[in-house]
């Protein structure tokens, strides 16, 4: 099921309050029904493709031709074979750059045994980097844990966090998988209580949450230092 959701953000501008729209479309695919997603500016049409899961180039492309979509780029929250199987396809489509971070750039040039084409992404993030779509600007944070390069992209002024498998309802990426890290998850969790409660989460896999929807359980396990057993 392919869902829509649009949010309203706010600014001043020579003293005037005026206001734009982004919208977000939800899209989960491949055999984890990992989603995808496309973050559109209505006011340009360009979109920013997060993510892209096994057999996802389909449906992402009815998406952008129904909406009649202008793709600039796509983000990969992390590299792990879920997330990224379609990138060469979405990417050779639309003709456009591929941003990762450094740490997990490898996994999209060394696909291994799932033989999906490999990729070089054309932009190597870091945290506090920028990502642009528009005037919009998304703060890149390094999320790790359930994998090296995990980021989560934060969207201040709509208070909108696209976090991968960082968070999802009621829990977190497995770190029971080659490449995680307890330690880490458990940083980046506390990072992520520094974010308002009112900011939207969009996962990986599921729906949607929110910081404080999720406050209360991230919040004991990082005073405990202890994950979910």
């Amino acid at each position: 099921m392919i869902v829509t959701m649009a949010f309203a953000a706010g600014r001043t501008e020579q003293k005037r309050q005026s206001f734009f729209m982004l919208e977000i479309v939800q899209i989960p695919a491949g055999p984890l029904m990992t989603n995808a997603f496309l973050v559109v500016d209505p006011s340009t049409s360009e979109t920013m493709i997060v993510d892209a899961p096994p057999d996802s180039d389909a449906l992402i492309d009815a998406e952008v031709t129904a909406r009649a979509l202008k793709p600039v780029l796509l983000l990969i929250t992390h590299g792990h074979w879920d997330h990224i199987e379609d990138t060469a396809a979405v990417r050779d489509r639309y003709e456009i750059p591929v941003l990762v971070h450094q740490l997990d750039s490898k996994m999209l040039e060394n696909p291994g045994e799932r033989g999906f084409p490999a990729v070089n992404a054309d932009r190597l993030l870091a945290d506090g980097d920028t990502v642009e779509l528009g005037e919009h600007s998304f703060a890149v944070m390094h999320t790790p844990g359930h994998c090296p390069g995990q980021i989560s992209l934060y969207h201040a002024p709509s208070k909108t966090l696209l976090g991968g498998d960082t968070l999802f309802p009621n829990g977190y990426g497995r770190v029971d998988i080659p490449g995680a890290s307890e330690a880490d998850t458990l940083r980046s969790l506390e990072r992520l209580l520094d974010l308002p409660d009112d900011v939207t989460v969009y996962p990986g896999h599921g729906t949607t949450t929110s910081i404080g929807r999720e406050r209360g359980w991230m919040e004991h396990v990082v005073a405990s230092k202890q994950l979910f057993s």
